[in-house]
């Protein structure tokens, strides 16, 4: 695990040669995450273990703390296995936890997308990787959401083993 309080420009995966974009996929990837339209400076922490990218605004580090260890326990084996297909596409999972929900807005607005089937956490692709918004703040009962969703990621990359 890395811990970082001043996120330098994360690499997004080049993207596939697919000549299709959908409404969940950005249609011309940014370079960088921290380029994307996901992305928004209010972002000055950084969690990168493997795959797993976690960015989050410096209050919310005892929440993005929680959601990294709950990751970890969470996958144990099938984490570990994803790892290695993650690695071989060169794809990333990141996990973005807004401080706001105006913040939220701005950078999910952007992508034209209807509103997933829980407005408070929104999945949608950046070329190869995975992005997953969080608006902030979370209750963390609510955190469940997320979960499922990096469950139902980790197990589609796990299938393919």
């Amino acid at each position: 695990m890395e811990l970082r309080t001043d996120p330098r420009p994360e690499r997004a995966s080049e993207p596939k040669s697919e000549s299709r974009a959908d409404s969940a996929t950005d249609a011309a990837p940014a370079t960088y995450v921290t380029q994307s339209k996901f992305f928004t400076p209010e972002f000055n922490g950084a969690i990168f273990d493997g795959p797993i990218r976690i960015y989050f605004a410096q209050h919310q580090e005892a929440l993005a703390l929680k959601v990294y260890l709950n990751l970890q326990e969470r996958f144990g084996e099938i984490r570990r296995a994803a790892r290695g297909v993650f690695r071989e596409r060169g794809s990333s999972i990141f996990v973005l936890l807004y401080p706001n929900a105006e913040s939220f807005d701005v950078s999910f607005e952007a992508t034209g997308a209807v509103v997933d089937a829980d407005p408070d956490v929104m999945q949608r692709r950046l070329g190869a990787d995975y992005v997953l918004g969080v608006r902030g703040p979370l209750a963390e009962e609510r955190l469940e959401v997320l979960y499922g969703h990096m469950d139902g990621i980790v197990r589609s990359a796990a299938d393919v083993l």
